[in-house]
Formats: C-alpha cells, structure tokens, sequence
C-alpha cells in the first residue's frame, strides 16, 4: 500500500510550529517512510513537515506500533498484553489519501506459503507466481506429542523447543545447505520461548564449531536468526522454523487465548510471523488444531491462528475455495487443442497452475521426477489478454517465472491457426530440448551436492575434530612445521659483570638496498585457456557447466581473488559493460563450495583449496594498470610489507615504502590503515 500527497500536508504541519527546529531551517523534497505500519505518528509528523512531498509505504495489514519500544522487545512474553498504536499509515488511510496498491508478490518461491494471507487478509488479490512443482506444501505441520506449556512465569514448551533445535542442527549439517546457500531463521511467540531455543542452540553449537560461520554475518550472507514475534517484521529467511510454544498445560486444558495474538489487531502479528519464509516454513507445535476452543474467545487472531494450523496440517484441503481453480478446466478452445496435441505425443499435461490471478496455461510434468514441472506453456488467451500493460504480459511475468525455474514457451493463436503441425512440431521440438537442460542441470546439481563436505557425524558418535585434522583423519590444510634449534641453556654466574672497553668502528661503506624479487601476477585469459565464452547463452542452464569450469580456471590462476574482482573477470570476458546483479548471482552460484573464503574490507575473498584463508603468500607484481593495490588482499601486502622491513625500521617508514612502490604520492586514511594492517600482520608472523 502506498499513499502519496502533497496538499495535505502543509494542513497537517501547522501544529508544529513550536518545534525547536523551524521547518523553513530544515526542509527538504521528498520523504519516503518504509514500514509505515510501525511508525507511531507522533514519530512521523516531524519529518512530514520538513517535506514538499511525502510517500509512505506500508502494509496495513502487519505489525503496528506497539508499547514494546519503550522497555525493548524482549520484555514481550505470552502473558503481557501488548498496547498496539495508531500509526502514519493508518492516518493516511481514515484521511482518504488516494492509495497506490501493490499487488505482485515476489518473496514466496512457493505460492501455499502466501496462500493462507492471501486468502485471509489480501482478498486473494495478491497476483502470485506458481513453483514448478506438481504438489506446492511448502508449509508443514510437525507435531511434538509430548510437549507441556509452562505457564506462569515458565512460558515455554520444553520438547518443542529441542525439537526445533534438532532441526536446526540437522539442516546446518547437510551438504546442500552450503551448496545452495540457504538461511534460515527461527520465530517464536514470546520472549521466553526464543531465549530458551538461543540457550538449547548455543549448547549444541560448542559440540559442531564447524556450524559457526552460519551464525557469523562476516562469514554467511544471511545468518541464522531466532526472533520472537513482536521483532520479526522485515526480515525473511530461505527456511522459517516456527514455535508455537502455547499447549494444553499438564492438566490438559484446552487453549483459548493467546495474548499476543487476543488484542484487536492480533491477526497483523499472526501474518507477519506466517510470511517470512522463501522457500519453506515448518511449524512445529504441541497444540493441534481442535485443541483451541473458539468458543471461549472473540479474537480474530485466534481464530485466524486455529485456521492457519489446519492448514500448515492438512494443506490444500484447508483452503479448498483457495486452491480449487489449480488443475481446473481450460479456458479455451485453443488451450484444449494444445493439451489434446502435446497429450497424444506422450507429454503428461495439467491445466490452470496457480492459485491467484495469474496461473500458467500448461504445466509439463517432467517424466523423470513426477512431482515437478519442467516446462510451462503461455498461449495467448483469457490469462494473456487480462494483463494491464505488455510490460507486464510479455516480460516482468516471464523473468518472475523463470526465477522460480520454469522454462516457458508460447505458443501463438496466429500461428496456431495458420499451420497447427508445424506449430505443434515446433513446441514438441523445444520441450525435449527442455528436458534435456532439466536433466543436465538436475545432475549437476548432485554432482555439486556430492561434491560438498559429508555431514559432521551426531552427537555421540565421535569427538568433535580439532584444529588440525577433518573428520575423516585427513589434513584440512597443508602446513609446514617449522622446527627449530635452540642454544642451551647455560648457568648464570651471579658475578658482577665488567663493563666492556670502548672500541672505534669505521665507518661501514654504505650498501646499496636489495632488489625485490616478486612473483609475477597473471590475469586469467580464458581464450588462451581453450575457453569460448558466450554471452547469448550465459543464463542458459546447459551453460552453466562451461561457465562453472571458466570461474574454476580463474580462481586457479588468480586466488586469493576478491569475489567481486572474478566476477568482473567473467562479465568483461563475455563482453558485458558491467557486472550486473544478474550476472553477479550466476557467476557466484559456480563457485564451487569447497572453496575456502574469507571476509575483508566486507568483501569476499575467495582462496586456493589447498590454503588456509589468512595464510600469508608471496607478493605478486604487477603494473599499475593491471592491478590495483585495492585488489590487492592483505595476506599478499603483508609480504610486500615484510620486503621493507628489518632492524630499526619504523612502521610509518614502511608505510611511506609501499605507498611509493604503488606510486601514491599521497595516502588516504583508508588506504594507510590497510597498509598498516599489513605491516602487523609481517610483525604477528
């Protein structure tokens, strides 16, 4: 929901004249507030004031302001209840300021994870993009049988608690995490709950020191959260864990009122906790469905909470008015013929995939792995024309689809009546050529998978590995020993000693410095390589193999390489001005996992297999216009810096040596606390 306007405002400032700040001092052009919903409006009118136009986003259908800022968010448990406020948005909205809706939804990879909001809260008017999947439950239920809700000053559920850090654990371990670079959070009702899971996790995180850098921000792109509800808005995760906590206590007795969810607006805080996940949301809860009785309370929260969990249990069926229009009938003439056509070549084919307002035609079931789609196909019917603008019709549509893995072809009316074999033939043709690509990708990916560590063993089954050794007893990094031989030790004499005679010395004949004699720097020519890159197929799957060897080749030539510097590397290679974000993701996805990385200058630096990350390795030269000192990573400065260092030399005095071996006659701070650094990593060493 946006709301926008101009003229309203300067009505609104004038009861802000006694600020001590006069808006003529302090005005600005536009104000833009995100997560209006949370902005209590006293926060808000200031910044409004000082403004000629306001845009304020937001989703009235989230979380509100509340008290909880004033004592922080970890004082909110199940037994407090919450004061929610009225907010800027909710302002804009009673004073009829003309709203702009915002209807595409691009977070959910999987539509069953909107569903439920979409249906209850949205109207069903969200326009969501189906997952190449034939059977879309990306929210499950998990029951924990023997689960007991402490209430009092308790407030937890002990069993759903180490149920949720087992699956913690269990994911972190498998290969495919790090492989497919998922995250993964964990949300709770209360405060007292999600600091039971945070002290249960950080127990089992001392057993696996090898899961620590999915906890790190500097080490993992989105590390594991464990938030409660009132927190939690804002942030998403590949994975959702969700505790539910509340169950019938020891005596049995059914649940009727949730506190953070009984209040008049309960259900904003329901719907925030239920859409953060991307890919998959797994509840795991003592209470069942037909524990909460309804009858004892008017709350929409609860009521909503109770629906919410027949459909994490049961999944479609829970919401068959939402779900019913999926594998329904076609909408034309033209559809049929089609489906007709590709059924009678052997293509199992279903109709209308979806559950909003926009669905795919055809979905192509992939014969090898039945519960996918591999291919879906658009004809330009009822679904086709209904778009507003071809903007949205023939490109915004296609690439949000094609970022949830489908391949889509078309399949056009004209065409269709002019030459129905040729057109048919033609579309038969490239659905096994999409097929093949599905299979080719499918495969690679479990090579990938394979390729990555083997999961640490469970707990008990062996000791944790120390620094030194992997699990299976090999040498996680090739290291040099270094030994070394030490004088003995003799008596010492508690005899006075004698001073020593004064001696002349002649002046020593001045000695001119040593040469420095690096290694020399190669870019990567991947031409030279046996390479042929092609920047019409760079997003093609079947691509995807060569340009995983071409990022291997340069890491092989040029690592330590900072992350970004490889994928500019590839980019100029394929004859790209500049490394988009697109590109970036799909050089970065060919990295292969088994490549040790580091975080420096918050920038990625990806090392050799065989080096430990840190480990200091000889300076490579190279001119000025090939590399740039900022490219440069510290372990490398730091033998550059030790080429200038020796008895007596200061460190600003090598300092001011590197800077003139670079050729910068003057240094910017940034540039000399990096040189610095370097020098300390020479002396540390």
């Amino acid at each position: 929901m946006i709301c926008s306007s101009l003229n309203r405002l300067f009505f609104i400032s004038v009861s802000f004249r006694r600020s001590p700040i006069q808006t003529e001092d302090a005005s600005g052009g536009n104000v833009i507030f995100d997560e209006a919903s949370q902005i209590p409006v006293w926060d808000a009118i200031g910044a409004i004031a000082r403004g000629r136009q306001v845009v304020i986003v937001g989703d009235p259908e989230q979380l509100p302001p509340t008290s909880v800022g004033d004592r922080g968010v970890d004082d909110v448990d199940d037994g407090i209840d919450v004061e929610d406020q009225e907010s800027i948005l909710d302002e804009c909205l009673a004073a009829n300021i003309p709203p702009r809706r915002l209807d595409w939804h691009y977070r959910s990879r999987h539509e069953s994870l909107i569903a439920f909001s979409n249906n209850e809260y949205y109207r069903g008017r969200l326009v969501t993009f189906p997952s190449p999947v034939t059977d879309d439950r990306a929210v499950r239920y998990v029951h924990v049988p023997n689960g007991v809700y402490e209430r009092g000053s308790g407030r937890v559920n002990r069993e759903e608690a180490r149920a949720v850090v087992a699956e913690i654990i269990r994911r972190l371990k498998q290969p495919e995490f790090t492989v497919l670079r998922s995250s993964l959070g964990v949300v709770t009702f209360n405060g007292e709950q999600q600091r039971l899971i945070e002290n249960l996790l950080d127990q089992e995180r001392r057993s696996y020191p090898d899961l620590e850098p999915f906890f790190d921000p500097a080490r993992w792109h989105e590390p594991v959260f464990i938030k409660n509800l009132e927190n939690v808005q804002g942030d998403e995760r590949d994975v959702i864990l969700f505790s539910v906590a509340v169950a019938p206590d020891h005596t049995g007795r059914s649940v009727a009122t949730i506190s953070s969810l009984n209040k008049e607006g309960g259900h904003r805080r329901l719907n925030v906790a239920i859409t953060r996940a991307r890919q998959e949301m797994v509840v795991f809860a003592t209470l069942r469905p037909d524990q909460i009785d309804l009858s004892r309370t008017n709350a929409r929260g609860v009521r909503d909470f109770k629906h919410f969990l027949e459909f994490a249990e049961r999944g479609a069926r829970a919401l068959a008015e939402a779900f019913a229009a999926t594998g329904g009938g076609t909408e034309s003439p033209f559809e049929d013929a089609i489906k007709s056509a590709l059924e009678n070549r052997g293509w199992i084919v279903h109709t209308q995939i979806g559950v909003s307002a926009f669905r795919i035609d055809l979905g192509i079931v992939d014969p090898e792995a039945p519960g996918r789609y591999f291919a879906g196909v658009e004809c330009d019917g009822a679904t086709y024309h209904r778009s507003a603008t071809a903007r949205d019709r023939d490109r915004l549509r296609e690439h949000v689809l094609r970022q949830l893995g489908w391949r889509i072809r078309r399949v056009w009316s004209t065409d269709w009546w002019a030459d129905p074999s040729r057109a048919i033939e033609r579309l038969h043709d490239q659905l096994i050529a999409d097929l093949e690509a599905s299979r080719v990708e499918r495969l690679a990916a479990e090579q990938e998978v394979a390729e990555a560590q083997p999961p640490l063993p469970e707990a008990g089954e062996s000791e944790p590995p120390d620094d030194a050794a992997s699990t299976n007893g090999e040498p996680i990094f090739a290291e040099t020993e270094f030994e070394l031989e030490l004088p003995e030790i003799v008596a010492i004499s508690n005899a006075p000693t004698m001073p020593l005679p004064n001696r002349q010395y002649a002046a020593a004949a001045p000695q001119p410095a040593p040469a420095l004699h690096f290694d020399e720097y190669r870019i990567t020519d991947l031409a030279s390589a046996g390479f042929t890159p092609d920047a019409d197929r760079f997003y093609e799957p079947l691509y995807r193999s060569q340009l995983r060897q071409m990022v291997t080749c340069a890491i092989a030539v040029e690592a330590p390489i900072y992350e970004d510097l490889l994928v500019s590397r590839i980019a100029r290679a394929h004859g790209f001005s500049r490394a988009a974000s697109r590109i970036r993701e799909q050089v970065v996805a060919c990295v292969s996992s088994s490549i040790p990385r580091s975080v420096e200058d918050e920038r990625t630096l990806l090392w050799p297999p065989n080096l430990r990350p840190g480990a200091i390795i000889p300076f490579r030269s190279a001119s000025l216009k090939m590399r740039d000192h900022t490219d440069i990573p510290l372990a490398e400065l730091a033998s550059l810096a030790a080429s200038f260092q020796g008895d007596g030399v200061e460190t600003e005095e090598v300092i001011r040596s590197m800077a003139a071996y670079f050729g910068l006659s003057r240094l910017r701070e940034a540039t000399r606390q990096r040189f610095a650094a370097a020098a300390r990593i020479t002396v540390q060493n």
